[in-house]
């Protein structure tokens, strides 16, 4: 079991810590969080939103009837900025390259210009790209809701290839795909890409950061050099930009706000325990009535299931999601989780992304992620779509160098409160010499408090809007 020291916070850095703090306010929800002898305050960082408001409307972006019609049908009337300002772009024709935070609609900004521009031939004339097979059924789910009637095919590793072929050979329109199956369809000539039109590459840093992208590379190179050309991506990191050189034809970019901003919209706090105490304040935190759909996330498969079997032995709503379960397990996890059968979902990084996961409230990190950029994909499970959202962190010693890589990544300090053995609380001063606004720190003997979640008039989730 990883981490084995309590957490004492280092006074001074050892890196360069030349980053900004993000504006934030305090805020204390109603309800008392954890009961004596730990008494501690959660005075949650709370994200300012933006003043601007998005005016457009759908049916003012010349689009079909049909398309306005199935939209309608999904209540959704007013684009997100991310759709506003890409589907003018790509209704055009011209290619696209887009930078834009989790949970911002993108999967709508591509869907709506193909669906939009796709010919009644029943033959494949758009490839759909994504870095995983879920990512892959959530946007071939999305495409359904949009055009029923249009013909897509999934094509994932993982399951027999021969109804794949089947599926093509009956001439589907829309492939969504993630690259090493569509390789392997390539290698045995049972995919036609001579007609293709419109290829998305979908969350192209994650690609990258699974090394996928010689696989995209060798695709791209495989396709009609006149087709249109769409890229998605939480982060711009110089290979992808390489990608936009090579295969894009004079693309027209949009630089959004990146994952950064998203995190502070989300209320986060730190917590610096012993290992041994972890467990204990986990509990504590799930008993909570305000806690009412949490993602526990774990750094190892091992660890995410037996962490989720010593919560169902404690009687909480408890299953577990990681590379070890078969697809069709994960699935059914998926739709457990996000039917209410769970209230919590113990999970690696497999589901900090590309999951079609509905309204979770808090986003615990048992483990503090070893890569920085993943602490933003997974509190981003939460507060989607502009929602409220929550974030706590349990860190040891040994995980000073983590958080402070975190801090760099979210340029964003994060006050940690240590809980002694002996149940204490403290708020130890940890070097923030480079920060230039102050934060918040409690006042000894306040209690920790969690935010209460109010959830919105419409059902809709942010997955349900064609979002991540």
């Amino acid at each position: 079991m990883p981490n084995s020291k309590p957490y004492i916070p280092q006074t001074k850095s050892n890196t360069k810590t030349d980053r900004k703090v993000g504006q934030a306010k305090t805020c204390h929800g109603r309800n008392s969080f954890l009961t004596e002898p730990v008494s501690l305050v959660l005075s949650f960082i709370c994200g300012t939103k933006s003043s601007e408001k998005i005016k457009m409307k759908f049916n003012e972006l010349k689009l079909k009837p049909e398309l306005l019609t199935a939209l309608q049908k999904l209540k959704l009337e007013i684009p997100t900025e991310v759709q506003e300002k890409s589907i003018p772009i790509l209704l055009e024709g011209k290619d696209l390259a887009v930078r834009s935070k989790t949970g911002s609609g993108k999967t709508f900004a591509f869907l709506l210009p193909i669906l939009q521009n796709l010919s009644p031939e029943r033959k494949l004339q758009a490839v759909i790209l994504a870095p995983t097979r879920e990512l892959a059924q959530q946007t071939d789910k999305e495409a359904r809701k949009l055009a029923p009637t249009v013909k897509t095919v999934l094509l994932y590793g993982g399951v027999s290839i021969n109804p794949q072929i089947d599926e093509l050979d009956r001439g589907a329109q829309i492939a969504v795909a993630t690259p090493g199956r569509i390789l392997d369809h390539i290698a045995r000539r049972t995919i036609d890409l001579s007609n293709v039109r419109f290829v998305v590459l979908d969350e192209a840093d994650r690609m990258l950061d699974m090394g996928f992208i010689d696989d995209v590379e060798k695709i791209l190179r495989g396709t009609p050099k006149n087709r249109q050309t769409m890229l998605f991506s939480a982060t711009m990191p110089e290979q992808i930009v390489r990608i936009l050189d090579r295969y894009m034809r004079k693309p027209e970019t949009l630089m959004l706000q990146q994952d950064e901003i998203c995190v502070k919209k989300i209320r986060q706090r730190v917590y610096g325990v012993d290992r041994k105490q972890k467990l204990d304040l986990l509990e504590k935190i799930l008993h909570n009535k305000e806690v009412t759909k949490v993602m526990i996330f774990c750094n190892t498969k091992d660890w995410a299931e037996k962490l989720g079997r010593i919560l169902w032995k404690k009687r909480f709503k408890t299953t577990s999601i990681h590379s070890g379960l078969s697809q069709n397990k994960r699935n059914r996890v998926i739709q457990d989780f996000n039917s209410g059968k769970y209230e919590i979902l113990v999970a690696t990084d497999v589901a900090a992304r590309g999951l079609h996961i509905e309204g979770v409230t808090h986003v615990i990190n048992y483990d503090i992620p070893r890569n920085p950029k993943d602490y933003i994909h997974r509190i981003g499970r939460t507060g989607r779509a502009g929602k409220e959202g929550d974030a706590i962190t349990l860190v040891t010693q040994i995980d000073e160098n983590l958080l402070r890589a975190v801090e760099a990544e979210i340029k964003m300090f994060l006050e940690v409160q240590y809980i002694t053995q002996e149940g204490k609380i403290m708020t130890p001063k940890r070097d923030r010499s480079h920060l230039e606004t102050p934060v918040h720190e409690p006042h000894p003997g306040e209690e920790i408090r969690v935010h209460a979640h109010v959830p919105a008039q419409s059902e809709a989730t942010g997955d349900d809007w064609g979002l991540d």
